[in-house]
């Protein structure tokens, strides 16, 4: 550099000037890019639509990527969302990448919608690594008032078939539409948070799905079909064969019909859905046709994907109740002779009761569903009271068990806040309890306490911020509830 400078004075102040800047030019771009680089795949996220406050939306995710970075990737939010790198846990506010030799590769950043008001909510996530950056996603989502018209279930009392027959007379009676509208109700009733189809048999929640439908380019025409991801078609979870055929209002009954990949249908056909431990076939999403191994059935069933499970087992379980009255006379095939006992009450053969129990609480009320729910409420007028209380199945088919989603829960008493939490929450139950447990999502148990009484406080130190299943024994039964515990 000291024998430039002692040659600058033999050219002109232009060519002097020329001459630096293609010199420190690279020296300053070098300067700029010392912190690496790293790029977000969007701008922004498709909006959450409408979370009730108390209760957190379904994931959406999107990736970064970076090279040659010299320091973290550190990631923060703001307004009432969280992120993680997990799917279902350790949602916060905040994320720090540590480069792996200056690269972070296509990492997944899980985003989740957690209002505590109602109103229009806005937020943006921001991304910085030294001086490299800002980048910024921006979201958008809604906090909700319940959609449960005030005294609808005024009448649900009892537990046994009397509830089931008072929940009849509440949703009976609903505003049948024809076969070819369903295409059109899809679009309100079973559309992503991007506006494409959510299709239960493709879906991967968490992760890229093998393929995604579009509304009315990707219909099904009456051809096509002959491999996954070709075209969509209607299906019902109870298939028609086991009630007559294209016989109405059950034909195009709404909670129990689902867009769904054509191939996948067929191949699942009028099976009773079940448990398959040794499957003859696997759909691209991990849905499985085989010998059922769940209680005393052992023919070929359809299992779908843990995920969706509960959705299914919640529209079985109006379509029992909704056509209670009709069930008696419905023609049944060998495979709906599997599933459905001919009778009112209880509806369901033991081994499905058993199963279909199991499938609503593992996989409790989410937010597609309250959507999904209100959406059908408006075309067809009635409700999935299974979804708006999940209590009723256990208070009609199973021992006096309540179980509830997330949200300030009171019953019989008993009442749990604030949830989310963080750091506690509080159980108060005047009548007393015997126990309170905390299992994980798979059913190991986390924490155990023994002989509340009156307001006792719990810490949830040593949990992870992810969702839970809280349960409680009283005198009037087990009581369980979904609990998210947040930083």
């Amino acid at each position: 550099m000291s024998f430039i400078l002692k040659m600058l004075p033999m050219f002109t102040p232009r060519i002097k000037t020329i001459f630096l800047l293609s010199i420190l030019l690279p020296l300053l771009s070098g300067l700029a890019h010392a912190d690496g680089t790293f790029d977000v795949s969007v701008s922004h996220l498709p909006d959450f639509r409408g979370v009730q406050p108390g209760h957190f939306s379904e994931v959406q995710f999107y990736y970064v990527n970076g090279s040659e970075l010299g320091q973290n990737l550190e990631i923060t939010v703001e307004g009432p969302f969280r992120i993680s790198l997990h799917c279902y846990e350790d949602f916060s506010g905040s994320l720090s990448l540590v480069p792996a030799n200056g690269t972070i590769s296509s990492t997944r950043i899980y985003v989740r919608f957690f209002p505590e008001t109602t109103g229009s909510k806005q937020g943006t996530i921001s991304h910085q690594a030294g001086s490299a950056g800002p980048l910024n996603v921006s979201l958008s989502g809604s906090g909700i008032e319940s959609s449960i018209p005030a005294g609808y279930y005024h009448n649900a009392y009892g537990i046994g078939s009397n509830l089931k027959t008072q929940l009849f007379n509440i949703i009976n009676n609903h505003q049948t539409q024809t076969y070819s509208s369903l295409w059109g109700h899809f679009e309100q009733t079973d559309a992503t948070f991007a506006g494409k189809v959510w299709d239960m048999y493709s879906d991967i929640p968490c992760q890229e799905p093998p393929y995604v439908f579009t509304f009315l380019e990707d219909q099904d025409t009456g051809s096509g079909g002959n491999s996954e991801g070709d075209v969509f078609n209607r299906e019902h979870s109870m298939p028609r064969s086991w009630f007559g055929g294209a016989v109405d209002p059950m034909n195009t009954d709404l909670f129990h019909l689902w867009p769904v990949d054509k191939f996948v249908n067929a191949k699942r056909g009028d099976f009773p859905y079940g448990e398959v431990d040794n499957f003859t076939w696997i759909s691209e999403n991990g849905g499985k046709l085989g010998p059922n191994a769940a209680g005393g059935y052992s023919g070929t069933a359809f299992e779908p994907i843990n995920q969706y499970k509960g959705d299914i087992a919640r529209g079985y379980f109006y379509m029992i109740t909704r056509y209670q009255d009709q069930i008696q006379n419905w023609t049944y095939n060998e495979s709906g002779q599997a599933m459905l006992d001919n009778q009112q009450y209880p509806g369901l053969k033991p081994w499905a009761i058993s199963m279909l129990i199991q499938w609503h609480e593992n996989d409790p009320v989410s937010q597609k569903e309250m959507l999904r729910n209100q959406a059908i409420y408006n075309i067809q007028g009635n409700r999935n009271p299974f979804i708006d209380h999940p209590e009723f199945v256990d208070r009609i088919w199973g021992d006096t068990i309540a179980y509830v989603g997330i949200h300030h829960v009171v019953c019989q008493g008993l009442t749990v806040y604030p949830n989310p939490a963080s750091s506690w929450f509080t159980v108060e139950a005047p009548h007393g309890s015997q126990s309170l447990e905390i299992y994980s999502l798979s059913g190991k148990r986390l924490i155990s306490q023994v002989a509340l009484q009156g307001e006792m406080r719990v810490s949830t130190a040593g949990l992870k911020p992810g969702i839970y299943i809280l349960v409680v024994e009283t005198s009037y039964g087990l009581f369980r509830e979904k609990l998210m515990i947040k930083n």
